[in-house]
């Protein structure tokens, strides 16, 4: 059959979206880039806030408004597909994330039904043919450990699952053998792995076998909550010393309040995050820090706003990802009465703008930097993207080969992004 996947949300989705076209494709069906050539469209979908769930259901009525079959996954279900409802209703399967594995066999039985070469639906070629990638998300965990008040994945994802670690080796393994220059390792929270096993291996225990994979690649690990690392984190940071490893943390915030990330059940405050990003950057000075925050969180006064604001000039990261609060069905802060908008809107717009600034206080510092990059994206033109060792992005003008390792010379900064351009004298 050919088939049409479309991913939408986190890394973790990129990385599930990525591994059901791979086993599609195994499993001799094609790939292919458009769903009006499609015989199935699969939809990877996200729910992290209203708009977005919007644009799921309107991408479903797309995909489903031709003759075709169409499966639904990712985080809109089971919890909304109540939402999912017009005349290709009867066309469309649900399979819940944990289910994934099972998309091929579905697929399969479609083929069979339509008349289709079911041997073929049901063989896997001898060298399935699939885009060329430079990075690979790969997942290392279902769910999570947390409780937060407003997250909506934790219920679409359950109760932490940790990928074993032969596994989750595998499948770097695989990345690699594929021409991955760039693996990232993501979950819901990483540095909740293992937490499910009793006195069994954590993340830097992962990390120090990730290391001992033969092959020439970066990886980058993912989102962890402060809440999970605090336990971990002298030995985490330990783990992160070979050069295979990029020297980034990515570690939300959400708030600067100690009574909003009360409110909001994260299981820490506000000194412990502080005292986190402080212990990594003596240990890494070049350290990437990324972090989150949520705005307009019911119950967040103007006190609370401006401790936000302060938090994040005096921790200065790198790359903010700011949110407005979007009220999540079946969570308990769906239940707490909303700021009016107008005020969400401003907060939203004003630390916006002072993330922008901070960000490009941070990535001017790199101006006249000289040093190793792996190249790992094309963009337009002849511009390609290479990341630095802490995973700064650098926006070269000029296109060196996927994978590349370059010396790159920073003459300019953005407030997401680096500029420069390779020099001729390899790393």
């Amino acid at each position: 059959m050919r088939v049409f996947v479309e991913t939408y949300g986190c890394a973790q989705n990129q990385g599930e979206g990525a591994a059901i076209a791979r086993d599609v494709a195994a499993h001799g069906h094609d790939l292919v880039a458009s769903p009006d050539a499609a015989d199935v469209g699969i939809l990877v979908t996200c729910g992290v806030i209203g708009p977005t769930e919007s644009r799921m259901v309107r991408r479903w009525r797309v995909l489903a408004s031709r003759d075709r079959r169409v499966v639904v996954t990712g985080c809109l279900v089971p919890l909304r597909t109540d939402l999912l409802d017009g005349p290709g209703r009867a066309r469309t399967d649900l399979v819940p994330i944990r289910e994934q594995f099972r998309i091929p066999e579905l697929l399969a039985t479609w083929a069979r039904e339509g008349g289709m070469d079911a041997d073929r639906a049901g063989s896997a070629p001898a060298d399935p043919t699939l885009p060329a990638a430079a990075t690979e998300e790969v997942v290392i965990a279902q769910g999570c450990t947390s409780a937060c008040a407003y997250c909506y994945s934790r219920l679409a994802r359950g109760r932490i699952a940790s990928v074993p670690a032969g596994a989750v080796v595998e499948r770097v393994r695989g990345a690699i053998a594929r021409g991955a220059a760039e693996v990232r390792l993501t979950s819901l929270d990483t540095a909740a792995w293992g937490c499910d096993r009793a006195d069994g291996p954590r993340l830097p225990d992962l990390l120090r076998a990730v290391a001992r994979v033969p092959g020439d690649v970066r990886v980058r690990v993912g989102m962890m909550s402060p809440q999970s690392l605090a336990p971990i984190l002298p030995d985490y940071l330990e783990a992160l010393a070979p050069s295979r490893f990029y020297r980034f943390l990515h570690l939300p915030v959400q708030s600067g309040s100690d009574a909003v990330l009360a409110a909001m059940h994260r299981g820490y405050g506000v000194a412990e995050f502080r005292r986190q990003v402080s212990i990594a950057r003596r240990r890494y000075p070049d350290l990437m820090l990324a972090t989150d925050l949520i705005v307009g969180y019911p119950g967040e006064t103007e006190d609370d706003h401006r401790a936000t604001g302060e938090l994040l000039e005096e921790v200065g990261p790198e790359t903010v990802n700011v949110t407005r609060f979007s009220p999540r069905p079946g969570t308990p802060a769906a239940r707490l009465p909303l700021l009016p908008p107008r005020t969400a809107k401003r907060r939203s717009r004003e630390l916006t703008a002072l993330r922008q600034r901070v960000a490009r206080e941070r990535l001017e510092r790199w101006i006249g930097h000289r040093g190793p990059a792996r190249v790992v994206e094309h963009g337009p033109g002849t511009s390609a993207v290479a990341r630095l060792p802490n995973y700064l992005p650098v926006v070269l003008d000029g296109r060196p080969a996927l994978g590349a390792s370059v010396t790159v010379r920073v003459d300019g900064a953005r407030s997401t992004y680096l500029v420069g351009r390779a020099q001729e004298a390899p790393v």
